[in-house]
C-alpha cells in the first residue's frame, strides 16, 4: 500500500509547483512528481493525491479506509463528500459508481478553482461552495454515504466537537446510510471528544486506524454493521473490482459497543438477553449476505 511518509521523504518528492493560490487559511500549492499530483496546504500537509496515469485510482490509505463505507452500504445510490480536496472520491465515483449521485461541498473557493483546473473534477458532480456545517443546516437531501474529510489547515474544525453538527450529519443519512469521518488527531483526547459528540446521534460505530499515517477513520450508522464475514466478503469484492485495499485494512477495524449494548450489559444480571456480536458472528453473516 502507498506510504505517504516514504513518498514525502524521497529526494525530489517535494515536487515541481504546478500552480499556487491564496486560500482561506494560507497558501495552497499544487505539486507534481513521478506521475503524482497533490495539494499542499502549507508545509507537508497533503490534502489529496492523484495518479496522473489513472486519475480514478484511490492512492492514499485513509481514503481506502473511508471507502470501507461501501462494504457497510454496498448499494449506495447517493454520496455526499464534505471536503472536496483534490476530488479523489468524485473521480472514483464517476468511474466506478456512474449511477450514484454525488454532491461535493468545499468552503474554500481557491481549492474549488484549483481542483477544477488541475484535478479533473467530473462535470456531473454537484459542487457547492459552503462550509460543511452551513450546507447541512440548509440542505434537505439524505444520502446513502457521507464522506467527511474536513480540516482547518492541519487541525480539526470546531464543528467536529459539536454534537449539533453530528445531529445534522445523522439527519442527512438515508435509512441504512453510513458516515465515514477522517480524523488526524494530535492527541487521543481529540478522538474521544469527537466520538462523544457523534455518538449522541448515531448508534453504531466502527474505528479503522491507519497507523502509518496517524489517521483514524470513523464509520458510523444507525443500521447495525454487517457480520464480519459479510464485511470480509464485500471488502474482497471492493479489492478485486476497484482496487480498494479495504480487505487489507479490515483486520484493524474495531466495532464499538452500541448504546443499546452498553445498556444491555448493565441489565444482563436481570436476565435480559445479551446483544449479538456482529463483529464475529461469521455464520450469521454468511447466511445473511445478499
Amino acid at each position: 500500500m502507498f506510504r505517504l511518509d516514504d513518498f514525502l521523504a524521497r529526494r525530489g518528492a517535494h515536487g515541481a509547483i504546478v500552480a499556487r493560490a491564496r486560500g482561506e487559511h494560507g497558501q495552497i500549492e499544487v505539486r507534481e512528481v513521478d506521475g503524482l499530483r497533490w495539494f499542499t496546504a502549507g508545509g507537508r500537509f497533503v490534502q489529496g493525491l492523484m495518479d496522473l496515469s489513472a486519475p480514478a485510482r484511490v492512492v492514499l490509505p485513509h481514503h481506502h479506509a473511508m471507502l470501507g463505507a461501501l462494504a457497510w452500504a454496498p448499494r449506495a445510490a447517493s454520496l455526499l463528500n464534505l471536503g472536496l480536496g483534490c476530488g479523489t472520491f468524485e473521480r472514483f465515483a464517476a468511474t466506478h459508481l456512474p449511477h450514484t449521485g454525488v454532491v461535493a461541498v468545499e468552503p474554500d473557493a481557491a481549492v474549488l478553482s484549483l481542483a477544477r483546473e488541475h484535478f479533473g473534477i467530473p462535470p456531473d458532480v454537484a459542487v457547492v461552495n459552503a462550509t460543511a456545517a452551513d450546507y447541512l443546516a440548509r440542505a434537505d437531501a439524505r444520502f446513502d454515504v457521507i464522506l467527511c474529510d474536513i480540516f482547518v489547515g492541519e487541525h480539526h474544525p470546531d464543528c467536529l466537537f459539536d454534537s449539533y453538527f453530528h445531529a445534522d450529519l445523522a439527519a442527512h443519512l438515508a435509512d441504512g446510510g453510513v458516515l465515514a469521518l477522517n480524523l488526524s488527531p494530535s492527541e487521543d483526547d481529540e478522538v474521544v471528544a469527537i466520538l462523544a459528540a457523534l455518538r449522541q446521534s448515531i448508534e453504531w460505530v466502527m474505528l479503522a486506524p491507519v497507523a502509518e499515517h496517524g489517521n483514524v477513520i470513523v464509520l458510523a450508522s444507525d443500521a447495525a454493521p454487517p457480520a464480519h464475514a459479510v464485511l470480509r466478503k464485500r471488502a474482497g469484492t471492493l479489492a478485486r473490482s476497484w482496487g480498494l485495499a479495504v480487505d487489507a485494512l479490515l483486520p484493524d477495524f474495531e466495532r464499538l459497543p452500541s448504546r443499546r449494548e452498553i445498556v444491555g450489559a448493565y441489565s444482563d444480571e436481570d436476565g435480559e438477553e445479551e446483544a449479538p456480536d456482529f463483529q464475529h458472528d461469521d455464520a450469521a453473516g454468511a447466511a445473511s449476505d445478499a
